[in-house]
């Protein structure tokens, strides 16, 4: 289905979402599907991730981990490199500590440190991470050129950045399929895909940051950022 053609669904225009994840017991609830979904959910962008490892690489970087889930399986597929998670939103922090706390309980592999900070000013160096990631946090950027600015500076000149997010304008039919599964959590889902970018908006944020050069790809309910080509990952 075409951009142009009638939708059942009202997502022609962006709605940001106002404060999403600001209540704990909430951020809670939403960890405890994610955790019920996460094969599903974390599958593709975690082996696009490891499909883009190489010798000699050392250090990983999330911006904007929510609940720290893919940061902690990333890390314990790749045991001897580190991963570090920025994120800026209190609740989530706390409760990705909480899930980092039951990985080492239960002797999980992985070297992961989670710290909060502003994502338009990430607390590393220039050129100092191998692959930089996100997955699902996009929409929620409060200055997103600024952090498509921060992601470049801080991925060394041979490295990878990957963002993943959710496409407003994604078939109707990827939509409707992951409603099927989200249940109670089908409203917050809708919010965040109605904050999500299009494949030409988020080409407008990558030519306002001067990354007129990375990709944008549609994938499935997705968004593909990257930048440089890669290999497409089996479903």
């Amino acid at each position: 289905m075409t951009t142009t053609e009638a939708r059942l669904l009202n997502l022609t225009d962006r709605v940001p979402q106002p404060s999403p994840h600001d209540d704990i017991d909430k951020v809670r609830f939403y960890d405890l599907g994610m955790r019920r979904s996460a094969l599903m959910a974390y599958k593709r962008p975690s082996d696009r991730i490891l499909a883009n490892v190489r010798d000699g690489m050392t250090d990983l970087v999330e911006v904007g981990f929510n609940t720290g889930l893919l940061s902690l399986h990333v890390a314990g597929k790749l045991p001897d490199l580190a991963v570090s998670g920025v994120e800026e939103n209190q609740n989530l922090v706390d409760v990705a500590e909480d899930n980092l706390t039951l990985a080492v309980w239960s002797n999980s592999a992985g070297d992961v440190e989670f710290e909060m900070a502003k994502l338009n000013r990430l607390p590393f160096p220039d050129d100092s991470a191998d692959i930089v990631f996100s997955f699902s946090s996009l929409h929620r950027w409060r200055r997103p050129v600024e952090t498509l600015k921060e992601c470049a500076r801080i991925c060394k000149p041979d490295g990878v950045v990957i963002i993943e997010d959710m496409n407003r304008h994604a078939e109707e039919g990827h939509i409707t399929f992951i409603l099927q599964f989200v249940k109670e959590g089908g409203d917050e889902f809708m919010r965040s895909v109605q904050a999500a970018y299009t494949r030409d908006e988020a080409a407008e944020l990558l030519g306002e940051a001067g990354l007129a050069d990375w990709q944008v790809v549609e994938e499935d309910l997705g968004l593909v950022i990257s930048s440089r080509p890669l290999e497409p990952v089996s479903t």
